[in-house]
């Protein structure tokens, strides 16, 4: 399983490395157009009365860190099997396996993206850093399963009702806005109040942010991220197990 995971990131690397080829930033241009955006976001979203610049740019960077994970695992998925089933067929991949390639892709991205995180945090608040470190292997775990499940999932619904495709792209752009990415969900009320509490990707980034120590701990948060992955995964689970011949069978 090992080699098997080291064999996918390698592809992934190659595969992004060359989609910057010719340029001379190369594969650094991936958390580079993260930090600028985040530093507009932050620049521009920034209110002096709930955090200073620092923490807000940080809590703003942890936060869109995981929601571009998040947003191409739901925009993303729409067209796997559609575009890619020949792809796994020609490299003896089973469907399963795509989508743990397409994972690997993800993950590769993801990857670079928190290694900006990690010297921003390291940079501009070292002392933020601890031992909740160690929820950073969980904390990956459960975004890798929720990812996966989410995946097959929207992937078997544009295949039925290939409409959807555009409309969960729409969606996914409304849950950037609707999600604590560049406004604090704590302590808010009003709508801000509803969607800090009721919009699942909320929980995700919180989580984010306790690993770097940007937000304190709260199990209540662990736990629901937590029961929400399994409910996703066993939705897949399931799903997979009905569609596996009809998806495998799709021209």
């Amino acid at each position: 399983m090992l080699s098997v995971a080291v064999r996918f990131l390698r592809i992934s690397y190659l595969e992004a490395k060359s989609e910057y080829q010719g340029t001379k930033l190369g594969l650094a241009w991936v958390p580079v157009s993260t930090l600028i955006f985040t530093a507009m976001l932050a620049l521009v979203f920034h209110h002096s009365d709930t955090s200073n610049q620092v923490d807000f740019f940080l809590y703003v960077l942890a936060g869109y860190v995981l929601w571009d994970f998040i947003s191409d695992s739901i925009s993303g998925s729409v067209d796997i099997i559609q575009k890619r089933l020949e792809f796994a067929v020609h490299n003896n991949l089973t469907l399963f396996g795509l989508f743990l390639k397409i994972l690997a892709d993800r993950l590769f991205i993801y990857a670079m993206d928190v290694a900006l995180l990690v010297i921003c945090v390291v940079l501009l608040k070292w002392s933020a850093l601890g031992i909740h470190l160690l929820l950073f292997a969980p904390f990956v775990f459960i975004i890798m399963v929720a990812s996966l499940s989410l995946s097959y999932i929207v992937n078997l619904i544009t295949i039925y009702h290939p409409d959807m495709s555009l409309l969960i792209k729409t969606a996914v752009r409304f849950v950037f806005f609707a999600s604590p990415i560049f406004w604090v969900a704590d302590d808010a009320d009003g709508i801000r109040g509803l969607l800090g509490t009721y919009n699942p990707a909320a929980y995700f980034l919180s989580m984010s942010r306790q690993v770097f120590g940007i937000e304190p701990l709260a199990g209540h948060k662990w736990l629901i991220a937590t029961l929400f992955t399994l409910i996703l995964a066993v939705i897949a689970m399931i799903t997979y197990r009905r569609t596996q011949g009809f998806v495998r069978n799709l021209k």
